[in-house]
């Protein structure tokens, strides 16, 4: 009996107690719902702060690797400028050694350095196209270039020493001729400094001199060509002594005395030297007698003397 009534009373005083648990459990439960929409946005306001922050500082980085990179361009292209100016200097000295260095221009003062330096660089260039930076209307006579040197070509060097300049006063637009070794340069002074007449120096024209002569064409073209006085005649075919010139340009060409280009050829010719001019020739065909017949070229036309159409352009 004395248990039961313990019993009773320990329910009746744990009641109360179990019922304030209860509300107590509600109101921590409570709150923490309250709260918990806001932790979200501060977690969310964190996140987004953190985020920023961390694309800063991926920007600043990439700035700063950006900057290493183009710090380490400057100093490989530093490096190797500084590398070729040892280059430089090491064939300078080597030259120097064979007391060759007074023979190559590197630093051009005068008219006659100018004009100098300009050979020396035409003829030493690696490869025909780097030729071209030398030369007078690149567009026009690259084409011609590429089938002059069809056949090869190979880079030279010319010694100061066995180049001839005349001229010390070149007015702009002038054109005059510099011996160089077994060479005849054209160059001509132009706005944009000096540059060799390409088409003059090599005797190069559109149209063949060789094909011209295969075909035996009678349409009239203009050649560059080498011409001295001969001595053959074809008389036979009324290509006389008394009325015609014999002229050789590679074979025997002939132009009439008293026409104007047989006067004016004949003037640069008599000497009986061999001399760079600019004719018009065609073929004309002559028969004899026996109406056998026969192709001959014929002058028609004197330019003038020397390779180059370029002086006064």
């Amino acid at each position: 009996m004395k248990h039961c009534i313990t019993l009773i009373i320990a329910v009746i005083l744990a009641m109360p107690l179990s019922a304030q648990s209860a509300k107590k459990k509600r109101q921590i439960r409570d709150s923490v719902l309250a709260a918990t929409p806001v932790s979200i946005r501060d977690l969310q306001s964190k996140l987004t702060t953190l985020d920023s922050s961390y694309q800063a500082s991926m920007e600043r980085l990439q700035q700063v690797i950006d900057d290493l990179q183009r710090d380490k361009e400057r100093h490989e292209s530093t490096i190797k400028q500084q590398q070729n100016k040892i280059h430089v200097l090491a064939q300078e000295l080597e030259a120097l050694k064979k007391g060759e260095l007074d023979e190559y221009i590197t630093k051009p003062v005068t008219t006659e350095d100018s004009i100098v330096y300009l050979v020396q660089q035409f003829y030493a260039a690696k490869r025909w196209s780097d030729q071209l930076q030398y030369v007078l209307d690149t567009a026009r006579v690259e084409p011609l270039m590429r089938r002059y040197y069809s056949g090869g070509y190979s880079a030279e060097k010319v010694k100061k020493s066995l180049i001839s300049v005349d001229e010390v006063v070149i007015p702009i637009g002038s054109v005059t001729r510099v011996d160089a070794d077994m060479y005849t340069v054209y160059v001509k002074r132009t706005t944009d400094g000096f540059k060799i007449d390409w088409q003059a120096t090599t005797g190069t024209d559109e149209y063949s001199f060789e094909a011209f002569r295969a075909e035996k064409s009678t349409v009239t073209r203009q050649f560059r060509v080498t011409a001295r006085l001969g001595s053959e005649y074809a008389s036979d075919y009324g290509l006389t002594a008394a009325k015609y010139y014999n002229v050789r340009i590679g074979e025997s060409a002939f132009v009439l005395k008293n026409s104007d280009a047989g006067r004016q050829l004949y003037e640069v010719v008599k000497d009986g030297f061999t001399h760079d001019v600019i004719v018009q020739v065609r073929y004309e065909k002559k028969s004899i007698k026996s109406g056998y017949t026969r192709m001959f070229p014929i002058i028609v036309g004197f330019v003038k003397e020397g390779w180059s159409l370029e002086d006064g352009q």
